[in-house]
């Protein structure tokens, strides 16, 4: 059976559904996969109780990723890095990346994600007479 082979998601865990994090609060294995109860405050009271297939969280969490394995980017502080892995954080709801900084590439680093921007690769194209 695929589905005990699945690392399952921790109980309580913050995970991303229709733009907005929920718990965790109950998991189950069936013949298809593992199946979780998922639900979030609204206000005062629990609210918004969902059943969601393991496979379809682990998609919203890969739609969240603003950057892929390999990927170059630009932090604040340690300058040009390369993405080495990404994480999902339970705990904080949110993408860890482990990177290499370009200057010293023996010193391994870790950011969240809104520390990351885009590096734009300007090309030009010598044109043909």
């Amino acid at each position: 059976m695929a589905s005990t082979r699945i690392k399952p998601f921790p109980l309580h865990g913050l995970v991303p559904y229709r733009g907005a994090l929920y718990s965790i609060t109950h998991q189950e294995v069936f013949s298809q996969g593992r199946l979780y109860r998922i639900g979030r405050y609204v206000g005062d009271r629990y609210d918004e109780r969902v059943m969601i297939n393991h496979w379809d969280l682990l998609e919203n969490m890969e739609k969240l990723a603003r950057f892929n394995v390999g990927d170059d980017a630009w932090h604040g502080t340690l300058g040009a890095v390369r993405v080495e892995k990404r994480v999902w954080r339970f705990g904080a709801g949110r993408i860890v990346y482990h990177l290499t900084v370009h200057k010293v590439p023996a010193q391994p680093a870790m950011c969240w994600q809104d520390e990351l921007e885009s590096v734009s690769l300007t090309t030009t194209v010598d044109a043909a007479p």
